[in-house]
């Protein structure tokens, strides 16, 4: 086979400019004869031609594009001659790289105390290539991709679809609202690596991890959980807190009132309206707390529970403690160690996951209860 001008070869490697976190570069010009790629520690360098992965350069060193080096060119070189064009060359890295995604849309979550709320999910991630002849076969040969911006959306798009799965994963088997999301992050990431695993395998590519996640809910529905708090902690009624809340508006208009004379008349009308909705509130307080005979006759027949957590009074039908927030159970309910559900005291096993509720004692093999910590028959500690 002749070659034409073998002096004019050329040199080819990954530009440093070029690099930082692209996972992927392609030689702008196509290879030729004699051309010599130069693959680095941190880098391996993958031959395509025809839509197809052919050779992977994974150790540093300078590779010659010759029969010797690339064997299959062999088979190349009887079709052609002279200087014409053998193919491309893409770089890829093989440290891991970091990404961050997140929700272009928000996701539709069905609460059990919000109803239909719109969260939007960011966080980091990292990854690498595990297997370089498949990720250029897939994504260059298949998908048509031969930039890393394109690749990075990809992998965005396989979390976020991912993240959806485990939502309602953690919803169905946990019974999470949006309020415990922030307990179950860890968790979290550990299902959407799990989920994510199986599709990006198949491209050569694999997310190690995930970190940093941050869960954004709707202002309204933000507004609604500190309202909540806030009215737990004062213990008073939705309108009682906005008519408090009216009356601090009132003072704080009054004060921003123009020049001297204006201030100390807005204050005082401030001050007047103020003592007046005071009235009103403490007026209403008194009345709701007194209520009519029906009323307070219903109040009486109000079932109260000790929270498990603090020890505060609190109605049964509340369902978390105003004073520290924990979950109420109902009165002859526990709730089950693996899944959380709510079963009556006694049962044997969870009517929901099937957890075993009954352990023995490992002195007298007595049954105890969940929870015992005391054997009922002789007084063992339980372990």
């Amino acid at each position: 086979m002749a070659i034409k001008d073998a002096d004019a070869k050329k040199t080819f490697h990954w530009e440093d400019s070029n690099k930082g976190e692209n996972v992927m570069y392609r030689i702008p010009q196509n290879i030729r004869w004699n051309d010599n790629v130069v693959v680095r520690e941190d880098e391996c360098a993958v031959f395509f031609r025809d839509g197809k992965a052919m050779v992977v350069f994974d150790r540093p060193g300078r590779y010659a594009m010759t029969t010797q080096n690339v064997p299959v060119l062999s088979t190349i070189s009887k079709a052609v001659t002279g200087v014409q064009q053998l193919g491309e060359v893409y770089y890829i890295q093989k440290r891991e790289l970091r990404g961050k995604f997140g929700t272009t849309e928000p996701l539709v979550f069905r609460d059990t105390d919000f109803g239909v709320v719109r969260i939007r999910v960011f966080g980091q991630f990292a990854y690498k290539i595990s297997d370089p002849l498949l990720f250029i076969t897939q994504f260059v040969g298949t998908e048509g991709i031969s930039t890393s911006d394109k690749v990075i959306e990809w992998m965005k798009d396989e979390l976020v679809m991912s993240l959806n799965d485990a939502l309602g994963e953690l919803k169905r088997d946990k019974q999470m609202g949006v309020v415990d999301m922030p307990a179950y992050l860890q968790e979290l990431e550990q299902i959407i690596l799990s989920k994510v695993e199986s599709d990006t395998k198949r491209y050569g590519v694999k997310i190690t991890n995930i970190a940093g996640m941050n869960i954004n809910l709707p202002e309204e529905v933000q507004e609604a959980v500190d309202k909540r708090g806030a009215m737990s902690t004062l213990g008073v009624g939705y309108m009682q807190y906005q008519t408090g809340r009216a009356v601090e508006n009132i003072g704080e208009g009054a004060a921003k009132g123009d020049g001297m004379g204006a201030g100390m008349v807005g204050m005082g009308a401030g001050m007047g309206a103020g003592f007046g909705m005071g009235n009103i509130m403490t007026q209403g307080m008194a009345d709701q707390q007194a209520g009519p005979p029906q009323q307070q006759a219903s109040d009486q027949n109000k079932i109260t529970i000790k929270c498990s957590g603090c020890g505060t009074d609190i109605n049964q039908d509340t369902k978390f403690c105003p004073e520290c927030g924990k979950k109420v159970i109902k009165e002859g309910m526990i709730v089950c160690p693996k899944c959380n559900s709510e079963i009556p005291k006694g049962s044997r096993f969870c009517l929901k996951c099937g957890e075993n509720l009954i352990s023995q004692c490992q002195k007298c093999n007595s049954e105890l209860p969940s929870g015992a910590k005391f054997c009922l028959n002789c007084g063992e500690k339980v372990e």
